[in-house]
């Protein structure tokens, strides 16, 4: 709505500037009266304005269509000749009607492509947007299970060999399950500290099975907390060093969170001092935590995120991933 009286505003202006030239010229050339010079401005330009609100109205109508060429050019044709006969009985300048008919339907085919340009813009963002948010639900929908399977498999020992610890950790699993399937289910981001608190929760859960062999510390600057980054980002990191660098060797081992904010973007590391690996043996590996975490960053930020793997054996295992920090 807002547009379309724009337009008409912009059209009735650029036609009142018309009239005002002929006027000019009626009164300064021509040495007619104001009354004279009005009208003879009206009666020269108020055909074609007015003639040229059917042509607008001929353009909306009959928009440009590879499928519809003959007719376009056919009713166009006739308009341009009833234009130019209707400017001639009035101005005799035929040349000046069929420019003001071609230059009236350029602005309006124009401002018709321009639309559609940015209607398949939007409908491209939107379908992008909707792709994007399938491929991070799905990539979700495998973590989540994952997650679940290996904490289960951790509390069928409990239940085995102490009943009432495994009570206590069913009440800590009850607390992570809602945060993961219910609180947070429609959400792309959530905020650090809030991925931060479920990992403080997943890790209390892990000490009960493990005890003092599970030493965690974090580094967490306070400007971090408040950034925002996909839920269940550092989950599969951590539980991937409490199984293969903690829970493995009888002494145990540490585990370390870091974050910081650095030009503008978010900076997380995950480090345990385990066994390491070959970088080699990663790619082929068929553990899923790593993979399905990186490539969530990779939908969500494209290539304004960063994910990188820092190990070697016997030199414990880094996994460092920026993100922007909104």
């Amino acid at each position: 709505m807002r547009k379309s009286l724009l337009f008409w505003l912009i059209y009735a202006g650029a036609w009142i500037m018309i009239a005002a030239s002929h006027f000019s010229f009626f009164v300064t050339h021509l040495g007619h009266s104001f009354f004279e010079s009005f009208k003879g401005a009206v009666f020269t330009t108020g055909p074609g304005a007015v003639f040229g609100i059917v042509i607008v109205m001929a353009c909306k109508r009959l928009p440009w269509s590879q499928h519809r060429r003959g007719v376009f050019l056919l009713v166009h044709l006739l308009l341009l000749s009833l234009y130019v006969v209707l400017w001639g009985f009035v101005e005799r300048e035929r040349i000046s009607a069929a420019l003001t008919y071609l230059s009236i339907a350029g602005v309006v085919y124009a401002i018709q492509a321009n639309e559609r340009l940015r209607i398949e813009e939007a409908r491209a963002t939107q379908a992008e947007n909707l792709r994007t948010r399938a491929e991070l639900e799905a990539l979700r929908s495998q973590l989540n299970p994952h997650f679940l399977f290996n904490t289960l498999h951790s509390l069928m020992a409990l239940v085995r060999h102490n009943p009432p610890l495994a009570e206590d950790a069913l009440e800590k699993l009850a607390m992570l399950l809602r945060h993961t399937l219910l609180a947070k289910k429609n959400a792309d981001d959530v905020l650090f500290s809030e991925e931060l608190d479920f990992i403080q929760n997943y890790l209390a859960l892990e000490q009960i099975r493990l005890g003092d062999r599970l030493c965690f510390q974090e580094l967490i600057a306070p400007d971090t907390l408040t950034c925002l980054l996909p839920p269940l980002t550092l989950q599969p990191l951590v539980e991937n060093s409490v199984k293969h660098a903690i829970s493995v060797r009888p002494e145990g081992g540490l585990l370390r969170l870091t974050a910081q904010r650095r030009n503008g973007r978010l900076v997380l590391e995950v480090y345990d001092d385990g066994p390491g690996a070959e970088l080699e043996e990663l790619d082929a590996s068929t553990g899923s935590g790593l993979k399905i975490t990186q490539q969530r960053l990779k939908t969500r930020f494209g290539d304004r995120a960063s994910f990188k793997v820092i190990t070697q054996p016997q030199s414990g295992f880094t996994v460092r991933m920026e993100i922007p920090a909104d």
